[in-house]
């Protein structure tokens, strides 16, 4: 469970909104029980004016205001509870977010070039899906059921200790079974997780690169590709269900056999006077109540495990260490002098042979530079190295007169203009594309588009 604790920690900024829907929820749980309660003197009260044995009109109804005055506030105090929820999962939902993107933002080039784009973007998708369905789960499920379920059976146990008994052990036993099914159902949905970010992120590409895959007539494969995939998603799933509803069968069969023999005591203690007719409605409401929780066991349990296997490679993005830091600002001038001077300049790509070996030249102001040579000779890696996408291996390169490695990435790329061999557009208006990484006003942008 070490990412759930890991979930845990990453909320602490939203602790307080957490707190106040926690005391929401147990103020509504209390209420919840407090019905019940009202209902049980509510039909003693009857009772005892049709046996005629007493029976006061005043105290019942005074007990029916108290009744509906408490149904009243659960109705108000959840209401509230819920837009608190909706501004909590908003928040969650933003900081998520923020938080991946603005570390993916900040990763080496290197992380890049070994990862699919759509296998970041679904993990980034998954995580926020499975930490805000877990707190979620927490808020409006787990600590409700937790709280409910203990005062229902210290409820029970005031009015019958055999009952309080029975209801407790159908608790040990869900749990039992449910923790067992979604250990089973977890090993598979990491599987099922690796395939999806491999499917999602094909697809991706195929759609980013079509022209590619027309012109090599390359379409059925890609089809075949990713129908094989999903195939094998579908099999992992097919199994995962099985497991899940084996597991029902016998929490649910569990349940109706407890909740037999807590019938039969219930029925035969009213029949023989031990129970008022009162105290057996009570008792069967809370029973009903005891329920609710474990029927949503399987739920929640389903719902931790998913946050533990989901969130996975979403905490493994977060703990990469950053090269660079997002940098607003930048209050260094332009260099007066500009040249770029590689100095016994070698490097070699993570895992491969040197692709510069003691490179040395000079690229002086106003001077034109070709870069020629065959396919892997390094021109890129050249370009690259001048953008500080990465660092030598070993040698020196200096931009006028000062070393790259005084020089954060900010410092470095706004003295260079790039112009790419193909044109990369984001989907939004001419106007941001042209001023893409520019401060420039719509006349500067008209001007520049008439050269």
């Amino acid at each position: 469970m070490k990412n759930i604790v890991n979930i845990i920690k990453i909320a602490k900024p939203l602790y307080r909104i957490v707190l106040i829907i926690s005391i929401l929820i147990l103020i509504t749980a209390l209420f919840e029980l407090i019905s019940p309660i009202l209902s049980k003197y509510i039909v003693d009260e009857i009772v005892l004016k049709i046996q005629h044995k007493g029976g006061n009109i005043n105290t019942l109804v005074i007990l029916v205001i108290i009744s509906f005055t408490v149904n009243f506030l659960n109705t108000g105090l959840q209401s509230v509870s819920n837009r608190l929820g909706d501004h909590f999962s908003g928040r969650l939902r933003k900081f998520l977010t923020e938080k991946f993107y603005g570390k993916v933002l900040t990763l080496p080039q290197a992380y890049f070039d070994s990862e699919i784009s759509g296998k970041i973007v679904n993990q980034l998708n998954r995580g926020i899906m499975s930490i805000y369905g877990f707190m979620n789960t927490a808020t409006n499920f787990i600590l409700p059921m937790m709280l409910q379920s203990l005062f229902t059976i210290l409820v029970l146990g005031y009015f019958n200790l055999p009952i309080a008994i029975m209801t407790f052990i159908l608790f040990p036993i869900f749990m039992g079974l449910s923790y067992y099914s979604t250990v089973k159902w977890g090993c598979k949905e990491v599987k099922k997780n690796q395939l999806e970010d491999i499917s999602r992120g094909r697809i991706q590409e195929a759609i980013t690169n079509i022209k590619l895959v027309k012109s090599f007539l390359n379409e059925n494969k890609e089809y075949d590709l990713v129908s094989s995939l999903l195939g094998k998603i579908n099999i992992i799933y097919a199994k995962q269900s099985n497991t899940f509803h084996i597991f029902d069968f016998a929490r649910n069969t569990s349940l109706h056999v407890i909740l037999f023999g807590i019938n039969l005591i219930v029925f035969y203690d009213t029949f023989k006077g031990a129970l008022t007719i009162g105290e057996m409605v009570l008792i069967l409401q809370l029973v009903n109540q005891a329920r609710r929780p474990l029927f949503g066991m399987s739920f929640i349990l389903t719902q931790v495990q998913a946050a533990e296997s989901g969130s996975k490679e979403f905490f493994e993005v977060l703990q990469l260490p950053s090269t660079e830091k997002l940098i607003s600002s930048v209050t260094k001038g332009m260099i007066k002098s500009p040249s770029i001077v590689f100095d016994q300049v070698s490097f070699r790509y993570e895992k491969s042979q040197l692709i510069l070996k003691s490179a040395s030249f000079k690229i002086g102001k106003n001077e034109k530079v070709a870069l020629v040579g065959e396919s892997g000779a390094g021109k890129t890696t050249i370009v690259n190295l001048i953008l500080k996408f990465y660092k030598p291996t070993s040698g020196r390169i200096l931009i006028g007169d000062k070393d790259y490695t005084k020089l954060n990435h900010v410092e470095v790329r706004r003295l260079i203009s790039l112009v790419f061999q193909d044109s990369e557009l984001f989907s939004s208006t001419v106007y941001e594309n042209v001023c893409y990484g520019s401060k420039a006003g719509k006349k500067e942008a008209i001007k520049a588009l008439k050269m």
